[in-house]
């Protein structure tokens, strides 16, 4: 998720009861320890209670496979305010990768156990330490292997994505495989991957015993997928799809909390960005797109988004 969640972005995904915390973009960790800045900029919440305005927790997130280096960043952010750190081993991107990071240490279990044994031996004793992994590299045969090197390094808890870092995110995602790595475990495993719709959520659920999942895709698919669940669980009502209008709204109140601190020609880029996200599940966010994918004035673009649409109707949908 670089380069979309963000502080603004936590914000408005937290505003209505559904996330339980958040997790912030990675802060890449080489062979150094990073200056405050670097922490602040991923993370303005540590500036705060470490919430978001609507008071769900927010926890940093280390990449990288120097386990001194990590330990040293994990004591400067706990300095800074951090009450958790959170262990990269997932990220699929190829750049990522080739420099030594995210699931390129899949392929070595015993990498994994030293980066989170380093970090938890740090700051352990403070804060908690998660990590978060996929099914493996290029296969799943050390993906219980993984798992057990994370929680033996001292995690007190795992998120799983269910693919494999090659097969990135082309479906399926192997939700049962999560639950082979969760009947060996002591620790919370979290599901994670594919889920995006209440019948995914469930799904995910049931095939993996997870009582927890992550969302991360889907909560830019849907801005009120999370609310959508948690309003689910706790009336058992299915709430309708979420509108266009409410879409709508959210990016125009992204670009509004971007466009205090960016440029315009940069927030266009952020909105265009997170609505190719919505397009992927919703044919009117895909017409939007369509139809403003070129547009590069920021006023333009939001206009386009408000329009009607004639032949456009939705059911209202009003989470409590």
């Amino acid at each position: 998720m670089e380069g979309v969640i963000d502080a603004h972005t936590r914000d408005l995904l937290t505003r209505r009861p559904g996330f339980d915390w958040t997790v912030t973009e990675f802060v890449r960790v080489v062979d150094a320890r990073l200056p405050p800045r670097v922490f602040l900029r991923h993370c303005p919440e540590l500036d705060g209670n470490v919430t978001t305005p609507s008071h769900v927790p927010v926890v940093l997130q280390l990449l990288g496979s120097d386990p001194a280096a990590l330990a040293a960043n994990a004591v400067q952010a706990r300095k800074l305010g951090a009450r958790a750190i959170d262990l990269n081993f997932g990220c699929p991107a190829k750049l990522v990768n080739r420099h030594d990071g995210g699931a390129s240490l899949l392929r070595d279990p015993r990498r994994v156990h030293a980066v989170v044994a380093a970090v938890h031996q740090a700051v352990g004793s403070e804060i908690p330490v998660t990590a978060k992994i996929r099914l493996g590299f290029s296969h799943r045969r050390l993906a219980l292997d993984c798992a057990k090197a994370a929680e033996d390094g001292g995690a007190t808890q795992l998120v799983v994505h269910a693919r494999t870092r090659d097969e990135g995110y082309r479906p399926p995602a192997h939700w049962e495989w999560i639950g082979r790595i969760r009947r060996h475990l002591r620790i919370p495993v979290v599901a994670n991957g594919d889920i995006w719709s209440l019948e995914d959520y469930w799904k995910a659920r049931t095939l993996s015993g997870c009582r927890d999942v992550m969302l991360g895709r889907g909560a830019l698919a849907d801005p009120w997928l999370a609310p959508r669940i948690r309003h689910w669980l706790e009336t058992g009502e299915q709430l309708p799809t979420t509108p266009w209008q409410v879409r709508a709204s959210t990016l125009a109140e992204f670009a509004a909390l971007q466009r205090s601190t960016l440029p315009d020609r940069v927030v266009t880029s952020l909105v265009k960005q997170w609505l190719s996200h919505m397009r992927q599940r919703d044919a009117e966010a895909d017409l939007r797109f369509q139809a403003v994918k070129r547009i590069n004035d920021l006023d333009t673009l939001l206009a386009g988004l408000a329009c009607e649409r004639e032949e456009r109707g939705h059911s209202r949908f009003e989470p409590a």
